[in-house]
């Protein structure tokens, strides 16, 4: 059984990745059809802040070391057949503002692993910045995104 499949409460970690211009990392996700953060599951005795380096690296193959910063908490019911859940659950997404100050490619791929509903999919990543528009990304990443790019505003170097 996949957590939320009883419909009970799902905790997610989502990682807001920004490069020194602002521009936040984003995936196109073959499996469910639109565009993402990554984002993923808080597997048991797993803390939210170990959950989001791992969901980092798992899609998109990043091993993010620095500071984490909490930009909050974000609910969200999840609809029964989204995102191969079986059952409408309630979700908390804990969101992280994570800086990138190497440089990245401007778009790459990356085949996914480490989970059973996603290993060997290819990511296709791209930087997304203020401003662009938000028609490709469901309601939930819309809010997130909406929140690291405030933070990032008020506290970008």
């Amino acid at each position: 059984m996949n957590p939320g499949d009883d419909g009970g409460l799902v905790l997610k970690a989502c990682a807001c990745v920004v490069d020194r211009l602002g521009r936040l990392l984003v995936f196109f996700h073959p499996g469910d059809g639109n565009m993402q953060l990554p984002k993923g599951t808080v597997e048991p005795g797993e803390s939210p802040e170990a959950a989001v380096r791992r969901e980092l690296l798992e899609e998109s193959g990043i091993d993010y070391t620095g500071p984490l910063e909490p930009l909050g908490i974000l609910e969200r019911q999840c609809p029964a057949g989204v995102e191969g859940n079986k059952a409408s659950h309630p979700q908390l997404w804990h969101l992280y503002l994570m800086r990138i100050e190497h440089e990245l490619p401007n778009a790459f791929e990356h085949i996914a692993e480490g989970s059973p509903e996603e290993d060997g999919l290819v990511f296709r990543f791209r930087w997304l910045a203020t401003g662009d528009e938000l028609d490709e990304f469901i309601a939930p990443y819309r809010q997130a995104i909406g929140m690291a790019q405030a933070a990032w505003a008020t506290t970008a170097p």
